[in-house]
């Protein structure tokens, strides 16, 4: 680590644990329990405290917080974690609380991650790769985030909400209930319209594996089974692969329900 990397005016604390190449910007605060690696770049005025380890070169602007306590009555200042991934973009005043005992006890977001302006990501919430927040998204306590998902600026998810892989979240939606994955929703009370063509198209997806897609939704949200039942037919008249599994799954582990049409 080269002394001329850490600006004269940051104060980090002489028991974190910088990696090769890492560099801390004007007026940011870095914690004793905090790691991260090798070559992220750390803008001014940003605060990092508490069991936080953070990955090879990310991104971090301006006005960032990670690893401060939940916004959350039932608890203080825990003894929980953050952990961040790799190659992630995360943009000015985003917000990344630490997780809680009464729940996983980490906050979670994986890598080559874009995190726009404003968004907040609160206790105990999990990310995994590859997606994009636009300005202001929220998620709130225990959301739980798959991987190649783009949500729209101003969107937000209740508590304990579960988004499916490849899902796109409009601007100004509210999730109250479960997003499956290779979904389009939008709306002030979510709402699905259909596939997230698009995203499939740009993430590979064949034209076969789009019809199948095309497929599931139809059973799911167009024959007006209840979910069991829709699982049962999905199993009978579907090739078993990995993309009707990873529907089935995420239904079968829906606590909140599914947003409907």
């Amino acid at each position: 680590m080269k002394k001329n990397l850490i600006h004269a005016t940051a104060i980090v604390d002489s028991k974190a644990k910088l990696g090769k190449g890492v560099q801390v910007g004007p007026y940011s605060i870095i914690g004793e329990q905090v790691v991260i690696q090798d070559y992220t770049v750390i803008e001014n005025h940003v605060t990092i405290k508490g069991d936080t380890v953070i990955g090879k070169n990310n991104s971090i602007g301006p006005y960032v917080s990670i690893g401060l306590p939940a916004q959350d009555k039932a608890h203080r200042n825990e003894d929980t974690k953050v952990i961040i991934g790799d190659d992630n973009e995360i943009r000015e005043y985003v917000s990344i609380q630490k997780g809680t005992l009464g729940g996983t006890g980490i906050t979670q977001i994986g890598s080559h991650n874009q995190i726009m302006v404003y968004a907040h990501f609160a206790h105990d919430t999990s990310v995994g790769d590859n997606c994009m927040f636009a300005n202001a998204t929220t998620l709130g306590g225990h959301v739980q985030m798959g991987s190649n998902i783009v949500t729209g600026g101003l969107s937000a998810f209740h508590q304990k909400c579960k988004v499916g892989d490849y899902a796109m979240v409009g601007g100004l939606s509210a999730a109250y209930q479960d997003v499956p994955p290779y979904v389009l929703c939008t709306g002030t009370r979510a709402k699905l319209f259909g596939i997230n063509r698009i995203g499939l198209k740009r993430n590979g997806f064949t034209p076969e594996e789009i019809h199948q897609v095309d497929q599931i939704y139809n059973i799911f949200f167009c024959r007006q089974l209840v979910p069991s039942k829709a699982l049962e037919v999905l199993k009978k008249e579907l090739e078993d692969n990995e993309i009707s599994r990873r529907f089935a799954n995420f239904v079968m582990n829906s606590t909140r329900g599914l947003v409907g049409r």
